[in-house]
């Protein structure tokens, strides 16, 4: 049989090439089902995945301030252009809650207590009462009232800072005439000793421990000058604050009398005194006995008379004592 002419192996034949024609259509079929089916798994996969969220949303919130940022000069300001002052150079007017102390105020604003207590001109921040306001500045620095003919330099000097750095965040003009009673922004400045000691209630203590007999103010027809605390007799009385001794010595009703002089025409008397320990134009650190507890001058019985004066003017004591 003649292999061309067979009709068998023409059928074959094209069997064979249908055959082959049907192989790669199913492999191609194959191909594209396969790649359906990834398809469709990658998507059912992406779906059940947790949206992914912008870092700054993963972030737990916090109720605790974030502390002011370093303040850095500014470059020189040419010409007679003001300053623009930045944006954490602010004053906060915060109110007081109750519970709240000014260790923890300082500490939710990220500063600290003692410059909070004398922007505020406290005399004790011991004594903070839910409904006070509290000026919070928002960097690290002080506040300073403008007086009358002030200028930025004096100002910048007097606190040891840069003018430069004043007049920036003020944003005041070289040369700009200080409105009186206006308050600056002193960036960096530190409070000195004796101002965070008055607002924190301790620039003054106690002379003496004892008994509270006789308060400030009138009483029997008279006006009491001073404070009376009750105590043994020859028990030692303090200093009530450093200064030097104006006098020491008897006189009158007071009997035996010392007087501490601690500037800005502030003087504290200790008086009735059974003995005196110091001399006049002495030194005295803050607690320094000054003398001892007696019955001197008219006196009713051993105690001490304390006073507090300014200028001359008797001020209540309670006022100054922690």
């Amino acid at each position: 049989m003649s292999v061309n002419g067979d009709p068998l192996h023409s059928v074959e034949s094209g069997k064979r090439g249908r055959n082959g024609r049907a192989c790669r259509e199913r492999v191609r079929y194959r191909g594209w089902v396969l790649a359906l089916v990834a398809i469709l798994a990658l998507g059912a996969l992406l779906v059940g995945m947790p949206a992914v969220q912008p870092v700054q949303a993963r972030v737990s919130s916090t109720t605790s301030m974030v502390p002011p940022p370093v303040y850095s000069p500014p470059p020189p300001v040419e010409g007679d252009a003001p300053m623009d002052p930045p944006l954490h150079a602010q004053i906060i007017e915060y109110r007081v809650q109750p519970g709240d102390t000014l260790s923890e105020i300082a500490e939710d604003f990220g500063t600290d207590a003692s410059p909070l207590a004398v922007i505020n001109e406290m005399d004790n921040w011991n004594r903070l009462q839910p409904g006070d306001t509290v000026k919070v500045l928002t960097m690290s620095g002080l506040l300073h009232k403008v007086a009358p003919g002030e200028t930025a330099e004096e100002v910048a000097r007097k606190h040891g800072v840069d003018k430069v750095d004043l007049l920036a965040v003020n944003g005041l003009r070289e040369n700009q005439t200080l409105q009186v009673g206006e308050e600056l922004i002193v960036p960096g400045a530190r409070p000195q000793r004796e101002a965070v000691l008055a607002a924190r209630g301790e620039l003054y203590r106690w002379p003496l421990r004892g008994r509270l007999t006789s308060p400030f103010g009138y009483r029997w027809g008279g006006f009491h000058s001073g404070i009376d605390i009750a105590a043994s007799p020859g028990t030692p009385v303090g200093a009530t604050r450093p200064g030097r001794v104006r006098f020491a010595g008897w006189r009158g009703a007071y009997g035996n009398l010392v007087i501490v002089d601690h500037g800005e025409g502030i003087t504290s008397y200790y008086a009735h005194l059974s003995s005196i320990a110091v001399s006049v134009g002495q030194t005295v650190d803050q607690g320094t006995t000054v003398g001892r507890v007696g019955s001197t001058g008219r006196s009713t019985g051993p105690h001490l008379h304390f006073e507090i004066r300014v200028n001359g003017d008797p001020r209540n004591p309670m006022d100054y004592l922690p």
